[in-house]
């Protein structure tokens, strides 16, 4: 509730957050599960030599740097590939996305591009020493892997090493 309350206090002097109840909006939010009920500071997550396995977008949301990174499967299609959710569809049902506009191909390739750079983006600015990428050339069917992800780490070791020669 303290943290809730200090993210109002720039709207409190005769803003929008003048006349409100915050304590009251506070529990409406958390009661339609807008907001957690618990909050772990910064402090309680984990100590300094401990090794964190968490997903991609799990690791982003703790905001926390860390010396050295590992990102496992590398080359799997995973790294770009949403959950399917026909009925919320994350980009169809922005307040900005055209009515009369049909979602095609080549917007999920752009969303799913998009994405990925993002992801690689928040990962990276995370890290303080290095990136281990592990990957397995056959993924769990026996077919290989060429995924996203390792396609543009090669692309730029391709370039980097054409630049030396």
């Amino acid at each position: 509730m303290q943290k809730f309350r200090q993210s109002f206090l720039p709207f409190t002097d005769n803003g929008p957050g003048e006349g409100r109840n915050l304590a009251l909006e506070y529990i409406d939010l958390v009661e339609r599960g807008v907001l957690a009920a618990q909050y772990v500071a910064s402090w309680q997550i984990r100590p300094e030599n401990a090794v964190l396995l968490v997903p991609a977008y799990t690791f982003l949301m703790t905001n926390q740097p860390v010396k050295v990174q590992f990102w496992l499967d590398a080359g799997s299609r995973a790294w770009i590939e949403r959950i399917y959710q026909p009925l919320t569809h994350p980009y169809v049902l922005r307040r900005d996305w055209p009515e009369d506009q049909v979602w095609a191909d080549e917007d999920e390739v752009r969303s799913q591009r998009e994405a990925l750079a993002r992801l690689v983006l928040g990962l990276a600015r995370r890290c303080r020493q290095r990136i281990y990428l592990a990957y397995s050339e056959l993924n769990e069917q026996g077919y290989e892997q060429q995924g996203p992800l390792l396609q543009s780490v090669q692309r730029i070791l391709r370039q980097e090493g054409g630049g030396r020669e």
